[in-house]
Formats: C-alpha cells, sequence, structure tokens
C-alpha cells in the first residue's frame, strides 16, 4: 500500500510544476520507477540525498565523509564471501537521490542503475501486506514462460517462503 500523495510520477506532466512536492529524507523508503525498466516499480530505501557526498568504502555507506549507521541492513551472504563493494565519493545531482535495498547482498539499486530522479517517485509503502523471499528480478524481466514458472513456483512455495515476520510491518 502506497501513500501516493505530492509524489510527482502521479500526475499529468502538465501539473508537475504546480503541485507541491513531498520532502524525501535520509532512510526514507519510497517506491519509484524503475530506471532501467521503466514499467517496473520498485522500493528502496534512500541513501544520500540532493548535494549530498556519497561513498562506499569496504562496504560501509559514507555521507559527507561521515559513517552512516544502518540498524536496517541486512546481510545474506557471510562476511567473508561477501563481495566488498567500494565507491568512490560522488556528488548527488539535484532531484536525484541515490537508492539502496536493505537486503544489500541482492538488491539491484542505485549502486547499478545510478541515481533516480525526484521525478520517478510515485509513493511512500505504508506497511508490507505480504513479503517472500524469491530470486532477484532477472535483468530485461520475464519471457512469459518464466513468468509462469514463477507464479507457479509461488504457489507450491507460498507457506516456506513467505516471510511471516515481515508480513504486516509499518514502515516509517
Amino acid at each position: 500500500m502506497l501513500d501516493k500523495v505530492a509524489f510527482p510520477a502521479n500526475y499529468p506532466e502538465f501539473l508537475r510544476n504546480v503541485l507541491p512536492e513531498r520532502t524525501i529524507h535520509r532512510t526514507d523508503i519510497v517506491a519509484f520507477w524503475s530506471p532501467e525498466t521503466p514499467d517496473l516499480r520498485l522500493v528502496k530505501r534512500v541513501i544520500a540525498l540532493p548535494g549530498e557526498t556519497f561513498e562506499v568504502r569496504e562496504g560501509d555507506i559514507y555521507i559527507n565523509g561521515e559513517k552512516l549507521k544502518e540498524p536496517y541492513v541486512v546481510h545474506s551472504l557471510q562476511p567473508l564471501f561477501r563481495q566488498l563493494q567500494n565507491i568512490a565519493p560522488v556528488t548527488i545531482p539535484a532531484d536525484s537521490f541515490f537508492m539502496m535495498g536493505d537486503n544489500r547482498d541482492n538488491s539491484r539499486d542505485s549502486r547499478y542503475f545510478g541515481f533516480v530522479s525526484r521525478r520517478a517517485l510515485i509513493g511512500r509503502p505504508l506497511f508490507i501486506y505480504w513479503s517472500y523471499e524469491s530470486d532477484p528480478y532477472p535483468d530485461g524481466g520475464r519471457s512469459l514462460g518464466e513468468s509462469a514458472e514463477y507464479y507457479v513456483s509461488v504457489a507450491t512455495h507460498f507457506l516456506t517462503r513467505t516471510r511471516w515476520a515481515r508480513t504486516g510491518t509499518v514502515l516509517h
């Protein structure tokens, strides 16, 4: 469920410049249109804001040179096997954001597709109505056969792969 009020991507182009825009804060969770696949909605956490300097050093996030505390991050791989990522300092452009998934070892996010424009934001999730553990979304989407196979897998593994502890969680 998304709160879509004051998010520009929900309105016709001619209204976008006159309607108010929601203030976006670091650590907000937002939904947006994928920069890679325009009809795919993604939900990620805002990590860096316009004008800030973002950097990754051995997997740790730094904003304007200060290490970011991230109690929400989940790592699915053992530290020994986790690929350490380093990203040189970069300044976030105006009206853009750096987004990352909380499951850092299994998230296609701004590390791969770059900055997300404010114009791509479509809402703020209110709560998780259902959470399911599945393979990452493939590059380029799924074929009809792959989609059918995916939905059969969901039906088959509904009870064992549903993340019951997350289902129904209210997001802040």
